[in-house]
């Protein structure tokens, strides 16, 4: 088997999709990451990085919260979209059509339209060269009964199809294929579909 030596970068494979939502209000916010990890057994906790420049990231180490939410398979493109466009200019709620619940601990919603919601308590923040590498407790779950097995337990398996997980290369921005209006038209009739 033949390697070739390639410039070092964070891929992994696979890649989940996650939305994660962050703020109330008029602060409410919805994007993506596509740096997390399960980082601690007991108590449960994971860690998500966001970039500085990012509009949430300030909000999440103000308000040391957010919300981990895992999409349906076909929630794929709202992924796409809402990771590409800013809150700064667009108004991902009304384009997209997620629906915020109250969560159960934190003060952030959950969307609705999500198989499995992970309510978040910030627990560290660390500051790496690029991003803040925020490490959280996970102090509540939410999961669609439909992915629930008969212990209770979340199975991806029961997803009809799995859960959104990408494999390829992460990157910072969309690549050249990437045509905004073309997205915004797939969410819109995605929103639109019943």
């Amino acid at each position: 088997m033949q390697k070739a030596q390639l410039t070092p970068n964070t891929t992994l494979y696979p890649v989940p999709v996650v939305l994660v939502t962050r703020g109330a209000g008029d602060e409410m916010n919805v994007f993506t990451v596509n740096r997390i990890a399960s980082c601690n057994a007991e108590p449960p906790m994971i860690s998500i990085s966001v970039r500085p420049s990012r509009a949430s990231h300030d909000l999440i180490a103000r308000l040391e919260e957010f919300v981990v939410n895992i999409p349906w398979p076909e929630m794929e493109l709202v992924g796409d979209f809402v990771g590409a466009a800013t809150v700064r200019d667009t108004d991902k709620w009304a384009e997209t059509g997620l629906t915020p619940l109250p969560a159960a601990v934190v003060r952030l919603p959950l969307l609705a339209e999500c198989a499995v919601n992970l309510e978040c308590s910030v627990q560290r923040q660390i500051q790496l060269p690029s991003h803040t590498l925020f490490v959280a407790e996970v102090v509540a779950m939410h999961a669609d009964t439909a992915v629930l097995d008969r212990r209770q337990d979340v199975d991806f398996a029961l997803a009809g199809g799995g859960l959104p997980y990408r494999a390829g290369p992460v990157r910072e921005r969309p690549s050249a294929k990437f045509r905004p209006d073309e997205l915004l038209q797939k969410v819109n009739a995605w929103r639109d579909r019943e």
